[in-house]
Order: structure tokens, then C-alpha cells, then sequence
């Protein structure tokens, strides 16, 4: 009984984790690096936007080689947890904050909003200051040397 079990979870887990080759998935986040190796620290090849439609290529761990529908001829890796079944809807007519693609990347709802919105703090000087910094891949790069670290895997 208890391996039935184990082994009902397991292939349920691993039926969630799974993206089959030549799906379609939607990116989850405002902004995401596809890169050249599943790597992050690989080489930057494009960047993809909140609501982008992209083809599953091919899976590796927690890596998703895809191909943006509007460039297909484009590939490059991205991390699987920024990609959704759900197709998200964009228009250029309504107007989003980061804040707003954010939670309706991670799948909260307007009633959560409505219900919680109240109590956060978002509009916070130093945090914008934070999230307007970028570092290049050349950067990334000459860092990991200088410290003589390793990518974690």
C-alpha cells in the first residue's frame, strides 16, 4: 500500500514538473533573459516579456529551451518556474505596474488583491533604486572569476 502511494506521488509530481516537447507556455515574469546554455551565467541570446508565447524545445532539470512563437527560428534557455500553461492576456490599451505583473505571475487573483492590497508597502524609493539596477553577462562573468566561484547547480 505504501509504495503504491510513493509511486502515486511521485508520477503525479513529476506529471506537474513535466513540459512536453512542442508545447506552448507563456512567460510568467516582466522580464527574462533566454540564455544560451542552462546556465545563468551563459551568454544572454534574447529577452522575453510578460505574456510572451514561446514552444517548449526541449527540458533539462529546472531549464526549458524554448523558441519565441514570433521568432521561432530564435532558441535559448530559460529557468521552467517563469514559464505558465495559462495564457496570459497583454494589451497595450490597460495600464500595469511591476507590482501588478508580478502577482498576476504568481497567480493571485483580483479578489486577493482587493482583500490584501491595503497593507503593502509599494511604493518604496529604495526598492525601485534596487530593481533599476542591471548587471551584464561580461560582469556576471568577471565576478564569478574575481571570487573564484563556481554556478551553483
Amino acid at each position: 500500500m505504501i509504495k503504491r502511494l510513493f509511486m502515486a506521488v511521485l508520477l503525479a509530481g513529476l506529471s506537474l514538473a513535466a513540459f512536453a516537447v512542442g508545447e506552448t507556455r507563456y512567460i510568467s515574469v516582466q522580464s527574462l533573459a533566454m540564455k544560451e546554455k542552462s546556465s545563468n551565467t551563459s551568454k544572454t541570446v534574447g529577452t522575453l516579456s510578460y505574456g510572451d508565447e514561446v514552444t517548449v524545445a526541449k527540458v533539462s532539470g529546472k531549464w526549458t529551451q524554448v523558441s519565441p512563437k514570433a521568432t521561432p527560428s530564435v532558441k535559448g534557455w530559460v529557468s521552467s518556474s517563469a514559464l505558465s500553461k495559462r495564457k496570459i492576456v497583454t494589451g497595450k490599451s490597460v495600464k500595469t505596474d511591476a507590482n501588478e505583473i508580478s502577482l498576476a505571475g504568481k497567480g493571485f487573483t483580483e479578489g486577493f488583491e482587493n482583500r490584501d492590497a491595503a497593507s503593502w508597502d509599494t511604493d518604496d524609493p529604495s526598492v525601485d533604486s534596487i530593481e533599476s539596477n542591471s548587471v551584464s553577462d561580461e560582469e556576471m562573468q568577471a565576478f564569478i572569476k574575481e571570487g573564484k566561484l563556481r554556478e551553483a547547480e
